[in-house]
């Protein structure tokens, strides 16, 4: 399931990468692989993307949290779409490796995204601050994903417990995803 091939790496989507229409979007290629969790990082939102009409989401390095996602395989070929996806070129997400857990226990070495500038840990049942938060759209995108992938159930009740703005994306973004 793991195991290597040839001419492909895997990816760690968290936030609206875990839908898989939206990875199709611009990652024609992306196989879904499984779910994993990655230790010591908090899901947490900070930079406000015109784009999504609210803060699109980042993992915060952060000792005793966890983020599940989803685990894609996509070629070595499109490796560029995505850090383009990503915003790489403007500096908005970096791309690092990270090791992920996967269901069974095993540990995959995966390729993710965290954005440049990180925001304050949120404490435990802590709200994000209205300044920060996710448009509903994203929020939903976000939630149909993490379904979608059969992410735990704890994880997603967790997730619903995420406050959005009230916004909605942009009609090109709504458009794509036929939300």
């Amino acid at each position: 399931m793991f195991s290597p091939v040839k001419d492909t790496f895997l990816y760690f989507a968290y936030g609206s990468n875990l839908l898989k229409k939206r990875i199709h979007i611009n990652n024609p290629s992306a196989e879904f692989i499984g779910i994993g969790k990655l230790n010591n990082h908090q899901l947490n939102f900070i930079k406000y993307s015109d784009h999504w009409g609210g803060s699109s989401a980042t993992i915060v390095p952060t000792e005793n949290s966890f983020v599940w996602g989803a685990i894609w395989r996509l070629k070595n070929e499109d490796m560029s779409k995505l850090d383009w996806q990503e915003g790489v070129d403007t500096n908005w997400y970096f791309a690092k490796t990270v090791e992920v857990e996967a269901e069974d226990g095993t540990i995959v070495e995966c390729r993710t995204y965290q954005q440049t500038t990180n925001p304050p840990v949120r404490k435990e049942g802590e709200d994000i601050p209205v300044d920060r938060r996710p448009s509903m759209t994203y929020l939903d995108c976000i939630l149909r994903g993490a379904m979608e992938c059969n992410l735990p159930k704890e994880y997603v009740i967790g997730l619903k417990k995420i406050s959005h703005n009230g916004n909605k994306a942009s009609a090109k973004m709504i458009e794509k995803l036929n939300m």
